[in-house]
């Protein structure tokens, strides 16, 4: 891995981040870190769209449901975990991560059901073969190929799963990415690194790999400066959009270390 870019030389991160990083749990506040999911809408069209994939999530005690609405954790978002019964371990992980993204209330996400179908496929051949090779690739090489100056290429092939989604997935499956753990890629948090000062296109949906690498470098530099993890700095940036928006409406003081 090379330096960082040149742009970068020299951003570091606001105290509020290094202070908030610095008295903030890694179990806490990533990996305990809940969304609310309706299961019964997610394992509806999960059952439509002919995958042999069920959802289930935790009731307030952390026990195992299988209906209603139900909490599932980052934790949660393992190919070991409890909450995936499916025939395609890795494809049930994406459509975990998914409701887990979507039910996040401080990540830009609508609830949206990921059409993977290869519409296109010989009449002998299952329209999800495609994206379970392409998963099943990314659980084997733990690594995402390196960006393709002739092609333009770098993101693994899944057909309508979108940037963000993947970066969730990738985090999960422990994807490595430029030498670094893949981290989540969320509208907000890029919106806030834009407003720090980072000189980038603030569209996550058009981040190239190159971007995405350069994204990576910047969250390790903060977390190294703040003694902490590149997923508490990337929490941070997520959590002081929303506290920025609650200041907004409210006219309130939302201050950044108060989350």
């Amino acid at each position: 891995m090379g330096g960082m870019h040149l742009f970068d030389e020299g951003f570091e991160p606001p105290e509020d981040c290094v202070s908030w990083c610095k008295t903030r749990s890694y179990d806490l506040h990533v990996l305990d870190d809940g969304a609310l999911v309706d299961l019964d809408w997610w394992n509806r069209h999960l059952e439509e769209d002919e995958h042999e994939i069920r959802l289930r999530g935790r009731d307030h005690d952390g026990r195992i449901v299988t209906g209603g609405r139900a909490t599932v954790l980052r934790n949660d978002l393992r190919l070991d975990g409890e909450l995936v019964d499916a025939e395609h371990a890795g494809l049930g992980l994406l459509f975990l991560c998914a409701a887990w993204r979507s039910g996040h209330t401080r990540r830009r996400a609508a609830r949206r059901f990921p059409d993977v179908s290869n519409r296109f496929v010989a009449p002998n051949v299952h329209r999800h073969t495609a994206i379970k090779a392409a998963i099943d690739r990314l659980i084997r090489d733990k690594r995402l190929p390196d960006y393709d100056y002739t092609s333009g290429t770098g993101w693994p092939e899944l057909p309508n799963v979108g940037v963000a989604l993947t970066t969730v997935f990738l985090w999960a499956v422990d994807v490595k990415a430029g030498g670094m753990r893949a981290q989540l890629l969320d509208q907000h948090g890029v919106s806030t690194l834009i407003h720090q000062g980072w000189l980038e296109d603030p569209s996550v949906s058009g981040f190239t790999r190159r971007r995405y690498d350069r994204y990576l470098e910047v969250l390790q530099h903060w977390a190294a400066t703040a003694g902490s993890e590149p997923e508490l700095v990337e929490r941070w940036l997520v959590d002081r959009w929303h506290a920025r928006v609650v200041e907004a409406r409210s006219g309130a003081l939302a201050e950044p270390t108060l989350f």
